[in-house]
């Protein structure tokens, strides 16, 4: 077996266009938007498809539909809706490659990954506030069941500053630490927001129409129009893998190689990406976490991919917290779910579609129980995880959660 522990870039060299959960008909319908970023589901699919046209000594015919192959795929790269044991896929997070100077004066280059803004991160003409807990009459927002758990409720938002609508959008490295740090800590880029797309990505319009299987010609009132996305020439979507993989499948398949990405397979290129944005790796490591965590601290968990849960209001965690620790959410801001579904090309068959919340989802929530240190390494297990919704969805990329520092809380009584 192969030890695979790597990050890479995939660089659409054409624009990309990936499908919604439900059908377009030309003609029936004339508009269709690309999801953006594609799900897990569709990433996951590049990474293994890539894993077995990779395979060698014998190459495998992807072709062959033959009960015999798909059983040989099977034994690569597991089944359609499970990885193999040990198998962990992060992604996709749009990213781009910058170039700086480091402190010798030799160019730098490194990914800058994005990510949707979280929600707490609200809208102000100053630039984006922190939401606190409201302990006045003024109005605040929570998605919490005010019903359910008046207690441990806390109305949230900034209403001193007319701010109580999250700001959306996508942020870089530096806003996503600027969020994660606490407020006040490191300072708002304006130049890492962007309310639609990051800013090296582009729509493209495609026009198009349905051909007449028969004639070979086009078919009357089958024109349609498609919103595909086209990245910088220096831009792409970056992931992560991790996995024992067989002797087969070469351990620098990641680094050269292309890809059929979205409708029609357009051509993407495979590259090697281990350096990252500094405040990136920040983040990645937990260190804006503290060492102690007392009782009344309050912290944000962030899902920076789509999560299912069987709650919206409650975030789910599939590995249990230590014993004598219980986590304990205070305010939910989630926003509208979004329909997540996908084709199963080894079966042939749809996935079902279900609702998730989306990117940038967050609870403010607190811990009880324990030593200081000891909660304080519940955060650093709870960041730059995939602990959220059902563990083999987490392993597709599903439920990609960090923590963040949260507003002071005065009670302590939970």
């Amino acid at each position: 077996m192969n030890q695979l522990n790597c990050s890479f870039l995939l660089k659409p060299l054409e624009p990309l266009y990936f499908g919604g959960p439900s059908s377009f008909g030309a003609g029936e319908k004339h508009i269709g938007v690309s999801e953006f970023p594609p799900t897990p589901f569709a990433f996951q699919g590049l990474v293994r498809s890539h894993l077995l046209r990779s395979a060698q000594d014998p190459m495998l015919d992807l072709n062959d539909w033959s009960d015999a192959a798909k059983t040989e795929r099977k034994k690569l790269v597991g089944e359609p809706d499970a990885l193999p044991d040990g198998w962990q896929i992060q992604g996709p997070f749009p990213a781009c490659l910058e170039t700086h100077k480091d402190e010798f004066g030799f160019n730098d280059t490194y990914s800058s990954p994005w990510v949707p803004a979280p929600r707490f991160l609200l809208q102000h003409h100053s630039g984006p506030l922190h939401a606190r807990p409201i302990d006045t009459g003024h109005p605040g927002i929570n998605d919490l069941e005010t019903g359910s758990t008046p207690k441990r409720l806390l109305l949230l938002g900034r209403p001193e500053k007319n701010a109580l609508s999250p700001i959306g959008g996508w942020i870089g490295p530096e806003n996503f630490l600027f969020a994660l740090a606490g407020d006040g800590v490191t300072n708002w880029q304006s130049n890492q927001y962007a309310e639609d797309f990051p800013p090296f990505i582009k729509n493209e319009s495609q026009p198009g129409v349905a051909i007449d299987r028969e004639t070979a010609t086009a078919a009357p009132g089958k024109l349609y129009m498609l919103k595909a996305r086209r990245f910088a020439q220096n831009a792409g979507l970056i992931g992560w893998f991790s996995g024992n993989t067989d002797t087969r499948i070469p351990t620098d398949l990641f680094s050269k190689g292309a890809a059929g990405a979205g409708r029609k397979g357009r051509v993407a290129l495979f590259e090697n990406s281990e350096i990252y944005h500094p405040d990136w790796k920040k983040v990645m490591a937990g260190r804006h976490l503290p060492d102690k965590v007392n009782e009344n601290d309050a912290f944000w968990l962030v899902a920076v991919t789509p999560v299912r849960l069987n709650d919206p209001t409650v975030p789910e965690l599939n590995q249990l917290l230590p014993s004598g620790i219980s986590l304990v959410v205070r305010g939910a801001l989630t926003g509208p779910p979004v329909i997540v579904g996908g084709y199963q090309m080894a079966t042939g068959r749809s996935r079902l579609n279900r609702p998730y919340l989306p990117a940038g989802s967050a609870w403010l929530f607190q811990l009880n129980g324990g030593e200081p240190q000891k909660r304080a390494r519940v955060l650093q297990d709870l960041n730059n995880t995939n602990k959220l919704g059902p563990y083999e969805e987490g392993r597709f990329g599903f439920g990609h959660t960090f923590v963040g520092i949260g507003p002071q809380i005065k009670e302590t009584e939970i």
